[in-house]
């Protein structure tokens, strides 16, 4: 399934690394991960989330916060993934993957085995994920170079993402799936009327590059739910999850840090789409 993101041939397992035929390789970390960003296709010396902004995920996280999407997720997946169409099972790969929460969650809810990979630019994300499972492959990559073979993934995660969509379609076969994870109008509203002057109104998406690139929308459905944060600490890591961090007023800052409890609305939008080819 894996190609060289220099040269775009196949990668074997050799000992603890990755190697193609024209000699290019790739070790295996110490954590369990591979770097394949190379970096002729990084964009700053330290590309993606930070390693405290993977750690505020990872606390949220496991503290069971955001566990409703996580299911809605693998029963989506389990549900328009084929168990039987891939000799070893359907391939499954998380692009975006962050700290590993979702697909670790997915992999365990299939009732046959399945080959799970995901990759993240963050090599904080990745170092949190490969400690997270050890039963999936995980990169440090990007969406714009994928590291798979045309027609090898059966289904792409993008949660709460950047999809590129001719580059999702490269890597996958005819009637392949992509999951879209995006947040609804109404997400951590509460929160975000507190760190801003005024909220415009936002809605997911728009899905006209995906259908550019021979995908169609087969299901929508969303999800709301309520989050309870217990104290200051919940809330600031709320906050230094998502890009609202970087966005936040300084009063609205202020104000954030006066509380010790918050109620917040999650809102979310799960979106399937098939991969149909391009239309003449």
């Amino acid at each position: 399934m894996l190609q060289c993101p220099i040269d775009g041939s196949a990668l074997e397992v050799v000992a603890n690394a990755l190697r193609c035929g024209q000699g290019h390789s790739f070790d295996r970390a110490r954590d369990g991960y591979f770097n394949l960003l190379v970096v002729q296709h990084k964009a700053s010396r330290d590309p993606g989330d930070s390693k405290e902004m993977v750690a505020a995920r990872h606390r949220i996280l496991d503290a069971g916060h955001y566990a409703r999407i996580a299911q809605l997720t693998a029963q989506i997946a389990v549900g328009i993934v084929d168990a039987n169409n891939r000799e070893g099972g359907p391939s499954i790969l998380d692009a975006g993957c962050g700290e590993g929460y979702y697909l670790d969650t997915l992999s365990r809810a299939f009732p046959v085995p399945v080959q799970c990979a995901g990759i993240d630019i963050s090599k904080w994300a990745i170092r949190a994920a490969a400690k997270r499972n050890t039963n999936c492959f995980w990169a440090v990559a990007s969406n714009r170079h994928l590291p798979f073979a045309p027609g090898s993934i059966d289904l792409i995660l993008s949660m709460f993402g950047f999809p590129l969509w001719d580059a999702f379609a490269a890597i996958q076969p005819d009637q392949g799936f992509v999951l879209l994870v995006d947040p609804g109008p109404d997400h951590l509203i509460e929160l975000r009327s507190i760190i801003y002057p005024s909220i415009n109104p936002t809605e997911p998406p728009s899905l006209a590059a995906a259908l550019s690139a021979g995908y169609r929308l087969e299901n929508e459905q969303r999800l709301q739910f309520g989050i309870e944060l217990t104290n200051a600490a919940q809330i600031a890591d709320v906050l230094a999850m998502t890009p609202h961090n970087h966005r936040a007023t300084a009063v609205g800052r202020e104000d954030l840090a006066l509380l010790d409890r918050l109620a917040v609305t999650g809102d979310v939008v799960f979106r399937v789409l098939r991969r149909e080819g391009r239309q003449p």
